[in-house]
């Protein structure tokens, strides 16, 4: 019985998924577990610390941005702009020069980050000091000291990442998709139990235990892949090789751009005071809920579809499946905005509200978060967008569009930061504007390069969709009004939890009706898909 359980349990977690929202859907269900673990280690965490030492908390918060950069540039980039949609094309035609090309790429990313990190290393009192404001020495040697001890974390995630583009271009999702969960796992083990002994670094190693078991949980999948590293592979000469490359040079410069933004919201938001940081990475955790669930979710999964579907059948089939799923994302994602709108506050209050939070703080990250989810839709598209134009292999016009956007960011925030008493507030305005240029831009390079065209159907699709969204926004908010009212004690935290869900699925049924009545195509693609996916663990 326990042998059957485990062959069943291998089979699962190793099977391929080549349906784009079979496989979008297993990464966000995943990703929800991974949320709702982040939320608890958020709360932990300021809890602990937001109360006793604001400071220490954003010391902590920004140690976190010069490996970040690390990883950005040498991952980020390489996997999901060069290395998942040539190592795609590689196993559709020679499987044995893929292994060949991932291993030239694994060595070379692993010796340009132990390069990068001794540097960040040696001098990470000097680069502390020149990503934050004039926030006193004691603090930037905090965030040094911290700097360096993330440097090991990221190294772990370096391969595991690596990892996780060979499973994606395999088309397993399942078992990268829980690396996530284990390292928050981590971090909470830090926070929990290393806290009180070690202060602010007991989190700090919680992240390295959690990259650690990030990293380890997905050796027995690649295993079973049969790849085979070959650790002094260094060929910069070979074709492929020389495409990914190309491919990430235009890449890596946006991404540059994207850091420098974060930069300078790190140094305005400690200009700012101690705890504003803290603050706003509050609001931005929970606006990014939706976009790592949909956004992301969809976008790991779609890339080797998008990679594939550009190499079988052209650009035409691409353009055709580039809309499809822009329809089916648009459905998923309004509704998701009108409800983050409606319940802020709530949610602010669950995921970080305990006792030693001030209620002004939670106000503040309220106001914060209500601009930000303005700007979930657009970040969510893009993050569908940009990946096309990676199957495409034009990382260039990526370039631009991120550019463009992110320089103005920089100088909305920068005027206005000196020019208004908004706070933080600036900051998101900035991150949500920016994302509405770029979600413009991103569309009409798309319609230049393979003849996007969204016409008169879609665009009354998504205005119908856009209506039932207000509606299910309108639906929530007068039902948590008279449950606050008549029926929950929301000082307390159990009636806080009924109130907001029981608002919730209010909206969720509004919408969801209001699809049924009209007879949207995506409710019946959605519902269908939910039909399959359950048939399918039934007979597991």
């Amino acid at each position: 019985m326990i042998t059957q359980v485990l062959k069943k349990s291998r089979k699962f977690f190793s099977q391929q998924q080549t349906n784009i929202f079979s496989a979008a859907f297993t990464i966000a269900l995943a990703m929800l577990g991974s949320a709702i673990l982040g939320i608890l280690r958020d709360r932990f965490l300021y809890a602990r610390f937001y109360a006793q030492n604001p400071g220490q908390l954003d010391a902590y918060n920004a140690a976190f941005k010069l490996p970040d950069v690390l990883f950005q540039l040498l991952i980020t980039g390489s996997l999901s702009a060069a290395f998942i949609p040539v190592l795609s094309q590689l196993l559709d035609h020679n499987p044995k020069k893929a292994n060949q090309v991932t291993s030239t790429v694994f060595n070379w990313l692993i010796v340009m980050f132990l390069f990068l990190a001794v540097i960040i290393f040696i001098f990470a009192q000097p680069f502390s000091k020149i990503i934050t404001a004039d926030i006193g020495e004691e603090q930037v040697s905090l965030i040094a000291s911290l700097t360096r001890l993330l440097l090991i974390a990221q190294f772990f995630l370096l391969i595991s990442n690596l990892l996780t583009g060979i499973i994606h271009a395999h088309q397993r999702f399942i078992l990268p998709a829980l690396s996530p969960i284990v390292y928050n796992l981590g971090i909470i083990a830090g926070i929990i139990f290393l806290s009180d002994h070690f202060g602010i670094y007991g989190p700090t190693l919680g992240v390295i235990l959690g990259s650690f078991l990030h990293f380890a949980i997905q050796i027995p999948l690649i295993y079973k892949l049969k790849f085979s590293f070959k650790p002094f592979l260094f060929n910069v000469f070979d074709r492929d090789i020389k495409k990914i490359i190309r491919l990430l040079i235009p890449r890596n410069l946006s991404l540059i751009v994207s850091e420098l933004e974060e930069i300078i919201i790190i140094y305005w938001a400690t200009f700012m005071g101690k705890g504003m940081l803290s603050l706003f990475y509050l609001a931005q955790h929970l606006s990014q809920l939706p976009i790592r669930l949909l956004g992301s979710a969809v976008g790991q999964a779609i890339l080797p579809a998008f990679a594939h579907e550009q190499n079988k059948n052209g650009s035409r089939a691409l353009k055709n499946l580039i809309t499809k799923v822009l329809l089916q994302t648009t459905y998923l994602v309004l509704p998701i905005c009108s409800l983050f709108l409606v319940l802020r506050i709530p949610l602010v209050r669950l995921a970080f509200g305990a006792k030693e939070f001030p209620w002004e703080a939670t106000l503040l990250t309220g106001k914060t978060l209500a601009i930000l989810t303005m700007a979930i839709f657009c970040q969510t598209i893009n993050e569908i967008l940009r990946r096309s134009f990676y199957a495409l292999s034009d990382t260039k016009t990526a370039l631009r569009v991120d550019s463009s956007a992110t320089f103005f960011n920089l100088a909305f925030m920068s005027i206005l930061v000196l020019k208004s008493n908004w706070g933080i507030l600036v900051l998101a305005t900035g991150i949500s504007l920016s994302n509405f240029i770029r979600l413009f831009l991103f569309l009409l390079m798309l319609k230049k390069k393979i003849g996007l065209d969204i016409n008169r159907k879609i665009i009354f699709s998504i205005t119908e969709m856009g209506i039932f969204a207000i509606a299910a926004s309108l639906s929530t908010w007068g039902g948590m009004r008279v449950l606050d009212k008549f029926i929950f004690n929301t000082s307390r935290v159990i009636p806080l939890i009924g109130l907001t869900a029981t608002a919730t699925l209010i909206g969720i049924g509004t919408y969801v009706f209001l699809s049924y009545l009209f007879k949207i195509n995506e409710f019946y693609q959605f519902l269908n898909l939910t039909k399959r996916a359950l048939s399918k663990s039934a007979k597991i």
